[in-house]
């Protein structure tokens, strides 16, 4: 059973949620020593700062933990009701045509763990009456790539998806290098069918696209695989409510490795764990996180009510606005 990673930032940030419960405080506080007025009144001085770095890594996080929780529900949970399949299979839906969609189809979606090897995308040679998209969304909801009718043509391909620092030979043949900011990258995507097709023409068309290992692809010895418990996703209105958040997104930060130039989620982080062993202070501190969770959720709400709703958009406009990515991987959980 995936259990939640317990850092030693998660315990110190759990006791803070527990501190303000009855008969919930940890030991150590309970025989902490009264702090001095001056004490008391530094530490509520911090509470604005505390509240406005919660909002800045709740918007940040979000995604993260959004789009983890659609990966672990549909291809690790295998005992939730949404699970598709393991990780780096394609997972295929033939979709008639009906008053929603004016022609039948596949749609196709898959997660890739990147963490181990890169992964080989393989589409095949299409006729030119059919169009075909595979996008790729990373866990931060910005699309390194589409690979599609429109941007790459019809022709066969071979493409190299690669995670964080990978820093290989590119195998000849290799139509073009995917380079993703995060380890799990989902793929979703559909086909286009004909009227005329039938189930075992689309089961053929599907046959053509295909995902594998590197070192499949190459006929080498794969590496070490990667071990290691997988996160358990928490509850929607945890992750929207509870000081527990910031604990999962450090975990979560293991899939998501720190970019140049990039300010690293993992010390603004840090700067949370500080806690003053006094009830009402540890109250406020705690609200004050579930404040600056609200005032991120806010904008993102905001947002999604311009727009009348959210789209990860194009990867360059996703990278520049950290409220759009939040609002696209919420839109995506919400819909499964």
């Amino acid at each position: 059973m995936p259990r939640l990673k317990r850092t030693a930032f998660a315990m110190a940030l759990a006791a803070t949620a527990l501190a303000g419960l009855p008969g919930c405080r940890p030991a150590s506080i309970a025989r902490a020593t009264t702090p001095s007025a001056d004490d008391a009144l530094a530490g509520a001085s911090e509470l604005p700062g505390r509240r406005a770095l919660a909002r800045e890594l709740y918007v940040a996080g979000v995604p993260l933990l959004a789009r983890y929780a659609v990966v672990h529900a549909r291809n690790i949970d295998r005992g939730g009701a949404a699970y598709q399949g393991p990780l780096n299979v394609l997972h295929w839906v033939m979709v008639p045509a009906n008053g929603s969609r004016a022609e039948p189809g596949s749609t196709v979606a898959a997660s890739l763990d990147l963490r181990a090897e890169p992964m080989v995308v393989r589409v095949p040679a299409l006729p030119a009456e059919r169009t075909y998209l595979l996008q790729l969304t990373d866990l931060q909801a910005s699309v390194p790539a589409q690979i599609s009718s429109r941007s790459t043509g019809n022709q066969a391909g071979d493409y190299l998806v690669v995670g964080p620092g990978w820093q290989g030979a590119v195998p000849v043949g290799i139509v073009d290098v995917i380079h993703a900011d995060t380890t799990l990258v989902s793929v979703s995507g559909w086909v286009q069918g004909l009227d005329t097709d039938s189930a075992r023409v689309q089961q053929t068309l599907q046959r053509g696209f295909k995902i594998q290992p590197l070192s499949r692809h190459l006929a080498i010895a794969p590496p070490p695989a990667t071990l290691g418990d997988w996160p358990q996703p928490l509850p929607a209105d945890m992750a929207r409510h509870s000081a527990l958040f910031f604990a999962q997104l450090e975990a979560l930060l293991s899939f998501a490795p720190a970019q140049p130039g990039e300010v690293d989620l993992r010390q603004r982080l840090q700067q949370l764990e500080v806690t003053p062993p006094q009830r009402t202070l540890a109250q406020a501190a705690t609200r004050a996180l579930r404040e600056g969770m609200a005032d991120g959720q806010r904008e993102i709400d905001q947002r999604r009510a311009a727009l009348s709703g959210c789209d990860a958009g194009d990867a360059d406009a996703a990278h520049s606005d950290a409220i759009a990515r939040a609002c696209a991987a919420q839109r995506t959980l919400q819909e499964g």
